[in-house]
């Protein structure tokens, strides 16, 4: 049995400046030897594709060439601290797509990023962090 405290630990990206605070923090809780394995989630979202429009497929394949090129920047990164990861690319709403992750796999940890929102802005932009630490029974590491 390994020492760490995370044996498997669920990481959602996407482009954003705090996206990169929490692969750093991951990579630091890695480095430590608090987490072991890293599975690096990139999701596309699907729900901002009308799929009755003519382009739809175009502008699907943007998005999931845009989530495809974030997990290759952060394996960029991983791989130069020389830090193993999984990664995932998938399509749907990320709240549920997080969610159906954690519910599949074995993991131990999420690793997320958080908006500051007070309660109100939580509720009218719909926090993907807020839902989902609610909804998992696994617990959730903000990054601010």
């Amino acid at each position: 049995m390994s020492d760490v405290a995370f044996q498997k630990v669920l990481v959602p990206v996407n482009d954003s400046d705090l996206s990169q605070r929490v692969i750093l923090k991951s990579i630091e809780l890695a480095i430590k030897g608090i987490v072991g394995e890293l599975v690096i989630l990139s999701i596309w979202e699907a729900d901002e594709i009308d799929y009755t429009k003519l382009h739809s497929s175009e502008k699907e394949d943007t998005m999931k060439e845009k989530a495809q090129n974030i997990l290759d920047t952060y394996e960029k990164q991983l791989s130069a601290k020389g830090i193993k990861a999984e990664y995932v690319r998938a399509g749907g709403d990320p709240t549920e797509m997080i969610i159906h992750a954690v519910e599949n796999g074995d993991y131990d940890l999420i690793i997320m990023g958080s908006r500051k929102l007070n309660k109100l802005q939580e509720l009218i932009y719909n926090s993907v962090s807020d839902h989902v630490a609610r909804l998992v029974a696994v617990p959730v590491l903000l990054v601010k």
